[in-house]
């Protein structure tokens, strides 16, 4: 359904925006994600269709309602959740952090649960091509992780693409939004990108050493409790999931993230390449 309105509809109010949209709440009891002006119309589209799937599979996320084009804008209206985010949870008790951590793990093993079909995407593809758009990587860089994607499972099943505390949402259970980056692929990709997106990261500008301290023991009760508890879940072995982390971490460095987390990635990448020619020379 497509609505004609206002670039501002009335009636709604702002209350929150990041790099993609701003959150508005919608006639007292609904939600509008609406998009920035430099997001394509097909991605848009696509979050659309794949939160209409996802719900249809009985996910635990906000029902699209309706998509939304001001004329100048467009958006989509979902089922408001009236609950806070993990992380804003996390913030306030960080000594929660390990047990937040596993029911992040939990939740995201019921996700993986879920089939999906090929026509919400395929997730080796998109990490292909975002690894051959990577910047900060030599072209014999790209060349071996693309090589050792190769090797990797498909996977069929439905990936987030985008899961940590802040996409998570807690009213009466938890709830996932943000599906822009949904795709069918294999879930321990998806479990290494949260790991990633977890543990990497740079504090706040200004930031004090204490708090730097704080910020770091935070990440590793986060990352620790949920990377446990989802192989506990899932089956998979450390090492299944550690096989991901290079072809994940070159893929991020095409996202719109700082140039201080990039090279945190990029060390990560050549560490572990590194590692794999010690381990081929002793054999």
């Amino acid at each position: 359904m497509v609505l004609e309105a206002a670039k501002r509809p009335e009636g709604s109010t702002l209350i929150g925006q990041g790099r993609t949209a701003e959150i508005w709440q919608h006639e007292g009891t609904t939600i509008l994600k609406l998009y920035r002006n430099d997001v394509p119309v097909q991605d848009m589209e696509r979050e659309y269709k794949i939160s209409q799937y996802v719900h249809s599979r009985g996910v635990p996320t906000p029902q699209p309602l309706e998509w939304l084009d001001t004329g100048e804008q467009r958006g989509i209206v979902y089922q408001q959740i009236h609950g806070p985010s993990l992380l804003k949870l996390i913030g306030k008790a960080p000594w929660k952090a390990r047990q937040y951590g596993r029911q992040l793990a939990g939740l995201h093993c019921e996700l993986h649960a879920v089939e999906a079909g090929e026509d919400i995407g395929r997730q080796k593809e998109h990490l292909r091509w975002n690894i051959t758009a990577a910047p900060m990587l030599g072209t014999e860089e790209k060349t071996r992780i693309l090589a050792g994607l190769d090797q990797l499972p498909e996977g069929r099943r439905l990936c987030h693409g985008d899961f940590h505390p802040d996409n998570v949402l807690l009213d009466g259970q938890l709830w996932v939004i943000d599906w822009m980056n949904g795709i069918a692929g294999e879930p321990a990709a998806d479990a290494a990108r949260s790991w990633l997106l977890c543990s990497v990261g740079t504090p706040p500008p200004g930031s004090s050493l204490f708090m730097r301290w704080v910020l770091k023991f935070i990440r590793l009760g986060l990352c620790g409790a949920y990377t446990k508890e989802y192989l506990r879940l899932s089956g998979y072995s450390l090492s299944e999931l550690e096989r991901w982390i290079v072809p994940v971490a070159a893929a991020r460095l095409n996202e719109g993230v700082p140039v201080s987390e990039k090279e945190q990635l990029v060390r990560i990448i050549r560490k572990r390449l590194q590692a794999e020619d010690k381990k081929q020379t002793r054999h």
